[in-house]
């Protein structure tokens, strides 16, 4: 179960951005206090049947620029990620 409800987010420092730094800063200070200073975040990026190159692109530069070293990209979907993907 995620800590936090999934929220719309825009590309961009005020957007995506800002979430990973956020979150990849928490992870590590995390990690650093159980002695695994190296262990940061790790992303899954599901894109839609709505995504095309350039979102992909915005999105892997962003994991770049905020320091992600661990992502991977996957092409399924849980029914309850189906529906979420459905409202918007």
């Amino acid at each position: 179960m995620p800590l936090d409800l999934p929220k719309v987010v825009k590309y961009g420092s005020e957007g995506i951005r800002r979430e990973l730094l956020k979150r990849n800063s928490e992870i590590l200070k995390y990690s650093a206090n159980i002695g695994k200073p190296k262990n940061g975040v790790v992303v899954i990026i599901k894109p839609s049947d709505k995504c095309n190159y350039r979102n992909l692109i915005d999105i892997l530069d962003e994991m770049k620029i905020a320091d992600i070293v661990t992502y991977t990209i996957v092409n399924n979907f849980t029914p309850e990620e189906a529906k979420l993907l459905a409202i918007n």
